[in-house]
C-alpha cells in the first residue's frame, strides 16, 4: 500500500487552486505596468487578515493593505514581476492542498521620488474566499529596499 493519496483525490484538490490560482496572478498584475489601485482594492476582501513585509507593523486588515499597496503603487514605477513560481497553497494541519495560493519572485522597478532602480525576491501568500483576497502576507526585505532606493 502507498502512502499517496489517490490521484483522483489530488485532482479535486487542486481544482479550486487552479480556479483561485487565476485570481491571485490577476491581483499581483495590479502593481505592474499601469498600477490599478482601484481593481486591486475590489479584490480584498472587507474582512482580511494581512501580515506586512515592513518592520514593526505584523498584522492587519483592509485599511492597512490599502495604504501599502498605495505606498508602492504611488512610489514605484516601470514594475515587473519576474520568474514567478507559482504554488498551491497547504493547510497547516493537515498540509494538504487548501486552494490557497503561494508564489516565489523577484519584483523590479524604479521608485519614482530617486530614480533608483530595484530587484527584490518576495514570498507572498494569499488565500481566497468569494472570489477575494481574505488573508494574504508579504515576505521581502521592505526595510532594505527602502534604503536601496533612498536619496543619496
Amino acid at each position: 500500500m502507498s502512502c499517496q493519496p489517490p490521484a483522483a483525490e489530488v485532482k479535486d484538490d487542486l481544482a479550486l487552486f487552479k480556479t483561485n490560482l487565476e485570481i491571485a496572478q490577476k491581483f499581483m498584475t495590479t502593481f505592474t505596468g499601469d498600477t490599478d489601485f482601484d481593481l486591486y482594492a475590489s479584490m480584498i476582501h472587507d474582512s482580511v487578515t494581512h501580515t506586512s513585509p515592513m518592520y514593526g507593523v505584523g498584522e492587519g486588515g483592509k485599511e492597512q493593505m490599502l495604504e501599502q499597496g498605495k505606498f508602492y503603487m504611488n512610489g514605484a514605477e516601470n514594475v515587473s514581476f519576474n520568474d514567478a513560481v507559482w504554488l498551491p497553497g497547504v493547510d497547516n494541519t493537515t498540509l494538504k492542498p487548501n486552494g490557497g495560493v503561494r508564489v516565489y519572485g523577484t519584483w523590479s522597478g524604479q521608485w519614482k521620488e530617486t530614480g533608483k532602480s530595484f530587484a527584490l525576491s518576495a514570498y507572498h501568500w494569499m488565500e481566497i474566499k468569494d472570489g477575494k483576497i481574505f488573508g494574504a502576507g508579504d515576505f521581502f526585505d521592505a526595510t532594505g529596499m527602502m534604503m536601496a532606493i533612498a536619496a543619496d
